[in-house]
């Protein structure tokens, strides 16, 4: 009698379980929500929605205008829009996300642009492909592996790039420049 009671305890619990499930996948599809797309307009950004609104002190030695080089990089030359996306939320089978933390290192400046310089062998990625060294053409220099190390301990540490120059979305920005509209005012227009 207990163990008949345990197993239909066990399956009310389940499905009470499987119900929340299906409400929050619901409730987020509904909301144009889920992990890689765009928001409400005027709200935060899905990912980034529980990171401080206040850029920390920066690193010795790390300015803002390192922080906007980055940005230019990382969605330029650099090619890690590629894999990471224009917001650096990641790609399905592609790059991880770098918004909400690091996946495989701590969030450090060195450390980032250690990873950044070295890149990481197919085998131990996340995905499909290798993080090339270097950047995509694996071309980048030390100053601008550096760089682009700024941007990314930037946005894994605050929400919607809070500082001087910085963009609220670069998808707006990624839209805008097909359209011959100013990126940067595009991107802050709600």
């Amino acid at each position: 009698m207990r163990r008949r009671a345990s197993y239909v305890f066990g399956a009310i619990a389940l499905a009470g379980l499987t119900a929340v499930a299906v409400a929050q996948k619901t409730q987020a599809t509904g909301a144009g929500g889920g992990r890689m797309t765009g928001s409400v307009p005027g709200s935060s950004l899905p990912l980034d929605r529980w990171q401080p609104k206040k850029l920390p002190a920066l690193p010795a030695g790390m300015t803002l205008d390192m922080i906007r080089g980055g940005d230019s990089l990382y969605h330029g030359r650099g090619g890690c829009v590629t894999c990471h996306g224009p917001d650096a939320f990641g790609m399905n089978d592609a790059g991880s996300g770098l918004t909400m933390g690091l996946a495989f290192i701590p969030a450090e400046w060195k450390a980032i642009d250690s990873l950044v310089t070295a890149g990481i062998p197919e085998a131990l990625t996340r995905s499909s492909v290798a993080m090339p060294p270097r950047g995509v053409g694996q071309n980048l220099t030390p100053d601008e592996t550096r760089t682009v190390a700024a941007y990314v301990w930037a946005i894994s540490q605050t929400a919607d790039e809070p500082w001087p120059g910085g963009h609220r979305t670069h998808v707006a920005t990624t839209a805008a420049a097909g359209t011959g509209t100013d990126s940067a005012s595009a991107a802050r227009t709600p």
